[in-house]
């Protein structure tokens, strides 16, 4: 019988792993009433302002929130940090009178995270180099501009482990970041 769970708990394992680095977890209902609020014209030009809030205890926030400006940058997006505290994520709270030229004001509490190459598992209790887990939690708020009334808010996650177990957690980040644009942005990932 303990055989059985180990090689079943293994299995698991195997297919969870292959799921947690397949992309964004974003509930499919969602992402389809994100994507029906028409974030972007027919001419790929953006109908929103941007604000991200960037926080963890593990991952350096400078590097993400440079990742993203290179999107707004490239979508001609206008983009701000600020603090999940902030105005811009609060609902009923109108955005800037120049702001409000366009219909929506996106808010993005993005929080990124890294678990440590080094475990103990609880089989053996033994400590062991393992590669480590890189992810991010996030939840995307859309609101409109002019009255500040909270549209939609929906929460994507993603996780993925790292093919090596020491070395650069930065490619994995930026690829965390690039998948979440990804999932807002449909054609920035074809670019």
């Amino acid at each position: 019988m303990g055989i059985r769970k180990v090689v079943v708990a293994t299995l698991v394992t195997m297919v969870l792993q292959g799921c947690v680095a397949a992309g964004p977890v974003v509930d499919p209902t969602a992402q389809q009433n994100l994507h029906s609020l028409q974030l972007f014209n027919a001419d790929a030009s953006p109908r929103f302002t941007f604000y991200l809030a960037c926080t963890s205890d593990t991952v350096n926030c400078g590097n993400v929130e440079n990742w993203f400006g290179e999107w707004a940058s490239d979508r001609h997006i206008t983009l701000r940090n600020a603090d999940p505290a902030d105005g811009p994520f609060k609902d009923g709270q109108p955005s800037r009178a120049k702001e409000q030229a366009l219909p929506y004001r996106l808010a993005v509490h993005y929080q990124p995270w890294m678990k440590p190459s080094y475990t103990v598992t609880s089989y053996t209790k033994q400590g062991g180099d393992a590669a480590p887990a890189i992810g991010y939690s996030a939840t995307i708020y859309v609101f409109d501009s002019a009255t500040g009334k909270l549209l939609q808010a929906v929460p994507v996650h993603a996780e993925t482990t790292a093919k090596e177990q020491k070395g650069v957690a930065n490619p994995y980040l930026h690829d965390e970041v690039d998948g979440f644009l990804a999932s807002l942005d449909p054609t920035y990932a074809s670019k």
